[in-house]
This record gives C-alpha cells, sequence and structure tokens, in this order.
C-alpha cells in the first residue's frame, strides 16, 4: 500500500500569500494594519524555537507583533493584568496562548481573560461553544485545528465516509487538562460525520490496541514520540499526528554554530508507511497549516474593528 505524506507547506504558503495581500492592500488604502501578541512560558523547551518562529512569520506577513516570554512561575494574577493591557489596546487585534501553560495556571481561565473578538485559534470557552453550536452565531471565526484538517482534507481529495471509525489517543496528562479535553472534543465535533463512530482513550489503556486495530482515522496527541507502533494499526488507517515533542538539539547542516530543534510526533512516519493510507506527520502536518488559519483569523479580527 502507498502512504501518502500530507504536508502543509503548499496550503500553509496559499493563505500566507492571502494574508500577505490583504495586510498589504489595507496599508495601502487607510495606513493600518494588524497587530498581534504572542504570549509563551519558558518552561516549554520547544517554545524558544516556536516563540520566534510564530513572530517572524507574522512580522513577514506585515503584522505589527509583540511577544512576551514569561517565566514559569508567573501568578494568575499577573497574566491577568498583561493581557487586560492588550485587550484594551485599540492597536492589538489578536492575542495568542502557546500551549502548554504552566501546571498552576488553569488554561481554561487563561483563555477565558481574553476578548472573545482578540482570541482567534478558538480556544476562548465562548468561542468554542460558538463551534460547537453555529446556530448561537457567537463565533467570530472558525476554529484553528478543524478548518486546517478540512483544508488539507479538500486539497489532497482525502474522504471521510459516515461510517468510518474515528479513534483519538490521548496522553494521562491531556486527559486530565480540561482545556486540552474541550479542544479535542470540540474539534471532533467539527470534522467527524454526526452518524460516524467516534472513541477517546487513554494511551495508557489496556484496550488501545484493540481500538486501533478498527480505527479508519487515528488522530493521536502525545508527549511520547514515536509511541504508536505499525502492528497496531488498521491497514489502510489515516493517520493525523498533533503534538510536537522536542526529542533533542543538532548543529545546523548549514551553520554549525547553530542548533536546531530535532522534532517528533507520537507516530514514527518511516514505520507506518505501506500500512497507513495518509499521515499527517509531525513536523510539516497539521500544525503547519492551523499557524496559517490562525494569522488569517486574526486579519479577520483586525477587519472586524474597521
Amino acid at each position: 500500500m502507498e502512504t501518502r505524506i500530507l504536508q502543509g507547506a503548499r496550503i500553509q504558503e496559499r493563505i500566507f500569500a492571502e494574508v500577505r495581500t490583504k495586510i498589504n492592500d489595507s496599508i495601502q488604502e487607510s495606513g493600518k494594519g494588524p497587530g498581534i501578541v504572542f504570549l509563551g512560558f519558558e518552561g516549554v523547551p520547544l517554545n524558544k524555537y516556536s516563540m520566534p518562529l510564530h513572530v517572524k512569520v507574522a512580522a513577514d506577513s506585515g503584522f505589527r507583533v509583540a511577544s512576551h516570554l514569561l517565566p514559569e512561575e508567573i501568578t494568575f494574577q499577573e497574566l491577568n493584568n498583561l493581557i487586560g493591557k492588550y485587550n484594551e489596546d485599540s492597536e492589538t487585534n489578536a492575542i495568542v496562548i502557546l500551549q502548554p501553560v504552566p501546571g498552576h495556571i488553569n488554561p481554561i481561565l487563561l483563555e477565558n481573560l481574553i476578548k472573545p473578538e482578540k482570541e482567534v485559534e478558538g480556544f476562548h470557552p465562548q468561542n468554542m461553544l460558538g463551534s460547537m453550536v453555529p446556530e448561537l452565531c457567537i463565533n467570530p471565526y472558525p476554529m484553528c485545528l478543524p478548518e486546517a484538517l478540512k483544508e488539507i482534507f479538500n486539497d489532497e481529495g482525502v474522504k471521510i465516509r459516515k461510517d468510518d471509525e474515528w479513534l483519538f489517543v490521548l496522553d494521562d496528562g491531556f486527559f486530565t487538562n480540561p482545556l486540552t479535553q474541550m479542544i479535542v472534543r470540540t474539534a471532533a465535533s467539527k470534522v467527524v460525520p454526526k452518524d460516524s463512530p467516534v472513541t477517546f482513550i487513554n494511551k495508557e489503556s489496556g484496550h488501545l490496541q484493540k481500538y486501533l486495530k478498527i480505527a479508519d482515522f487515528l488522530v493521536v496527541v502525545s508527549k511520547h514520540p514515536c509511541y504508536i507502533q505499525p502492528e497496531w494499526l488498521k491497514p489502510g488507517v489515516t493517520i493525523i499526528d498533533i503534538y510536537s515533542n522536542l526529542v533533542k538539539e543538532i548543529p545546523s547542516k548549514q551553520d554549525p554554530s547553530k542548533m536546531v530543534p530535532v522534532i517528533r510526533g507520537g507516530v514514527n512516519t518511516e514505520t507506518v508507511k505501506g500500512i497507513a493510507s495518509n499521515i499527517l506527520p509531525v513536523p510539516g502536518g497539521l500544525m503547519t497549516v492551523v499557524l496559517a488559519i490562525l494569522l488569517r483569523n486574526a486579519v479577520k479580527a483586525f477587519e472586524r474593528e474597521q
């Protein structure tokens, strides 16, 4: 069986081009462009790479960018004060919190501090409710994760049949994280057909392999790199790997004086070739397009204010 590796770079660049054009047109017409702020935490090893990446792509697209890499011991009140400042800043149209957050901070309460119209990922409780119940008409932008998946599947011609079995495999830590639980279930509600079987299972469950053998679509959110074994899988499965793990750092081939990250997801792409029909890998898969959708939503946030 041929396994298609679904990379998001082409779609990402298409959306980035749309974003750049809209921002450039706005600046040419009114002299105004959008502003975005990124908040991350020092205790997350990957943030020393992901924060500069977010800042660079936003700046290259034409955003005014602010960023804060915050100490892990920061208090909720200090975060409240910082986010409150950007909530009231008319020049800031989008506020993005890079996940995860320190263990002493409730991630749902943290996202709730952001004004819903400035929260562009779809993680604010009100925005997640709007995603799950679109009839409420309260969600200003599409949730990034499911929107990115739909963009990729449409572009690659991946078909979802109504009777396909969906399996979401999460670490125990993600099951106990209330924000992750809400994100995964909200995203699932947007992409899984209403009459399709869907199962959420702890990676440590003794029944994991039984469910993997029947899964047509497998979504993996794990801090354990390459955990899923190829012999556990149903032939023809479509794999959506989500969580990025910093495995190690190595010297750059272009500049050996600089270190670059080696990133892996919960599935080893090489070992599932010939078994899976499609895989959205880590790195280069779903999250590549999520970043582009995030910036597109941030432009919409700016346009709403004009």
